[in-house]
């Protein structure tokens, strides 16, 4: 996804984008980051909503680490295009928007 362009990737700070990082991980997949340095390819790092906040009716994100593939996936739109707001794709998705 180093092409594509992600809006929480600029508004993420060091310590929460370490942590999202030290589990090595895909948090959608599992895949691991030294299976992606086999590939040629790092984690990247996106929100992932969990929960609303009542009194503002945005959503509390958390950053977590994803692989290449994981993270295109969660920028897609219900029309297969890339959003670079994660919460608008998946709202397309579900016909929320």
């Amino acid at each position: 996804m180093k092409t594509l362009e992600c809006n929480y990737q600029r508004k993420v700070d060091l310590p929460d984008l370490k942590a999202a990082l030290s589990e090595g991980c895909c948090d959608h997949c599992g895949v691991t980051a030294v299976e992606l340095a086999q590939q040629g390819e790092i984690l990247e790092i996106c929100g992932q909503e969990y929960c609303f906040d009542y009194e503002t009716g945005e959503a509390t994100e958390t950053p977590v680490a994803l692989c290449p593939a994981c993270h295109a996936a969660n920028h897609l739109d219900a029309n297969q295009r890339h959003n670079p707001c994660h919460i608008s794709a998946r709202r397309s998705r579900e016909n929320l928007e």
